[in-house]
């Protein structure tokens, strides 16, 4: 003891005065406490009534607004100001990257895992208990939407669609028609590439103007007035870069480096002049050689080269952004080359039809092809325009998980309620504090129609209520309407079971990681900045 003593007030201090660290039972509760403040914000834009959220601040001098019901907005802003929330802003990214959907339901699912989880340890649980129920929980629920799931009866596409646009009007007719063609344009060998989906963003019109390009925009114009503003059964050379090289010397083991010329008369200036005319013309000559009568380069280019390709009666655009080159490259079939000198016959892409147009007031070429897909998104404001975008990018990733894995199951919290009623009885099974466990997880997921009830304007309680006598009675399909209990199925309201598998599992993943933390270290006072 007097050794001990005489150690501890010698001990360094491992935490300096602007440090700070909270453990055990008060890091849960921060974060419930944090998940709940998510949940809250994200919980009443859940169904068709869901309310916007209108997001304010500022970036330098400037106030950015924001009027959205994407909870990737809202979880994203409130991560700067409560760092524990980060964990669900990533999370939440990864599902609308990977997934497309469902986003709301897995924050609101996480924070009601929580929430139950506290109750838990509060009575003596220890958080791996719990968590061993829960996946239990999680692989059950997994089974049950697997045995409820089963092929729409009608249009997939449009039935989905209308469950992604959520009441907002945003997905049109003619849009969703659109939206459904552009996805079958990128199967290749049965998989589907979303990013070969193109999107152009141009505020102006109504969302109805939207329209779908069967083809590559490429947001260039030509790279000399003289060339033509069409180009029939186009044959399509892509080059990196296409330039006279400058005069260099390399060292051994130090590179290049420049070299100056010492010109002495009239004549060597002619001379060199004429060298670099002839050096240009070379390069034009080889692009012409390989058969191709247009020219799309990463790179800028000379206007003297420009100029030269225009007299040979080859097209051709420049310094042509990466992802724009990239998706060309894709839909014509062609394939990128470094240098005109590696350029050959077999290297080019093929397209029925180039076009030069406007979108005013840009100039765009368009390169009409079978493989090419872009969708041009109208609007009449630009935060109109962005809110369009980020519904299109959901849409297309749930096709093409329709595409993968067409079952499908009630929407309106439907499957929820079964899931819980049927875990209940699962939860009988164990003689153990799983039991527990995993009815609190049927619990949790109860929590989903309760929002889905009160943004619709009905009572919750009496809600629940009707929800779990149907169940119980074997109706599956009947969840939250409108004007209150009604079968999904004859609602046309379904939702993909894989979207809600993802979502269960991704939601244990997030509790199994908030759980685990039991020590919490931090700096005081850090200053908080918005995303640029």
């Amino acid at each position: 003891m007097p050794v001990a003593q005489q150690v501890l007030p010698a001990t360094p201090q491992i935490l300096q005065k602007n440090r700070g660290r909270i453990s055990g039972k008060e890091v849960w509760r921060q974060n419930l406490n944090f998940a709940s403040l998510a949940a809250f914000k994200i919980g009443s834009t859940l169904g068709p009534k869901g309310a916007y959220k209108l997001v304010t601040y500022h970036r330098g001098p400037e106030m950015v607004m924001k009027v959205t019901k994407d909870p990737v907005d809202v979880v994203d802003e409130l991560g700067i100001e409560y760092p524990a929330i980060m964990t669900l802003a990533e999370a939440a990214k990864i599902q609308r990257q990977h997934i497309g959907d469902g986003i709301s339901t897995l924050l609101v699912l996480v924070s009601a895992l929580l929430a139950e989880a506290d109750k838990l340890i509060e009575i003596g649980f220890h958080p791996n208990t719990i968590l061993d129920g829960y996946l239990k929980a999680t692989e059950k629920s997994a089974a049950i939407i697997n045995e409820i799931a089963t092929n729409a009866a009608k249009d997939l596409d449009e039935q989905l669609l209308k469950v992604i646009d959520c009441g907002r009007d945003l997905l049109g007719p003619k849009l969703r028609r659109h939206l459904s063609e552009a996805i079958s344009r990128v199967v290749e060998d049965g998989l589907i590439d979303v990013n070969r989906v193109q999107i152009v963003k141009k505020p102006g019109g109504q969302t109805d103007d939207s329209d779908l390009v069967r083809g590559v925009i490429i947001k260039k114009g030509k790279a000399h007035p003289s060339m033509p503003d069409w180009v029939d059964q186009p044959k399509i050379a892509f080059l990196t870069k296409l330039e006279v090289k400058r005069l260099e010397l390399k060292s051994v083991d130090e590179g290049p480096f420049s070299t100056k010329l010492n010109i002495t008369s009239h004549e060597q200036i002619q001379i060199f002049k004429s060298e670099e005319a002839r050096l240009r013309a070379f390069l034009v000559d080889m692009v012409k050689t390989s058969g191709a009568n247009v020219l799309i380069c990463r790179s800028k280019m000379a206007d003297r080269i420009c100029d030269q390709l225009s007299r040979q009666g080859i097209f051709a655009m420049h310094f042509v952004a990466a992802d724009e080159f990239e998706a060309a490259a894709k839909a014509t079939g062609a394939t990128i080359v470094g240098n005109a000198d590696q350029l050959q016959k077999e290297d080019l892409g093929t397209a029925p039809k180039l076009e030069v147009d406007k979108i005013k007031p840009e100039e765009i070429v368009i390169l009409y092809c079978d493989r090419g897909s872009t969708l041009l998104l109208r609007g009449s404001s630009p935060e109109l325009v962005q809110e369009l975008e980020k519904t299109v990018k959901r849409a297309l990733l749930v096709l093409k998980h329709s595409r993968s894995n067409p079952k499908v199951v009630p929407g309106g919290g439907a499957i929820l309620v079964e899931l819980a009623l049927q875990l209940r009885k699962y939860a009988l099974t164990f003689e153990g504090r799983e039991q527990f466990a995993i009815s609190s997880f049927a619990d949790a997921l109860e929590k989903i129609p309760e929002c889905l009830s009160r943004n619709s304007g009905l009572d919750p309680i009496d809600m629940m209520i009707q929800l779990r006598n149907h169940h119980a009675s074997g109706q599956q399909a009947m969840g939250v309407g409108e004007q209150g209990c009604v079968d999904m199925y004859d609602a046309n309201i379904i939702e993909l079971g894989s979207v809600n598998r993802a979502n269960i599992h991704r939601a244990y993943e997030l509790v199994s990681l908030l759980l685990r933390i039991d020590d919490c270290f931090y700096v005081k006072d850090i200053p908080k900045f918005h995303k640029q």
